[in-house]
């Protein structure tokens, strides 16, 4: 069986090595004033907010996170 060919060439990923870096170590971070931990929406702000990225999806980060197997509980 032959793999259908793309029309076009696929996105690079907007996650660098040093992107997630940054995300994980904001993760990791103790989580803003008035918050018990770090959720997935809180992360998505941050992470536009201090320019690390343009604009995200929380699924990104989401998929980011379990990748290194971290969780945010």
């Amino acid at each position: 069986m032959r793999y259908r060919e793309r029309a076009e060439p696929a996105r690079p990923s907007q996650v660098t090595w040093e992107v997630e870096a940054r995300i994980i170590a904001l993760a990791c971070s103790e989580p803003p004033p008035g918050y018990a931990r770090w959720t997935i929406r809180l992360l998505t702000r941050r992470v536009i907010e201090l320019n690390i990225l343009e604009s995200v999806g929380r699924e990104t980060i989401r998929t980011t996170l379990k990748k290194r197997n971290l969780s945010l509980t």
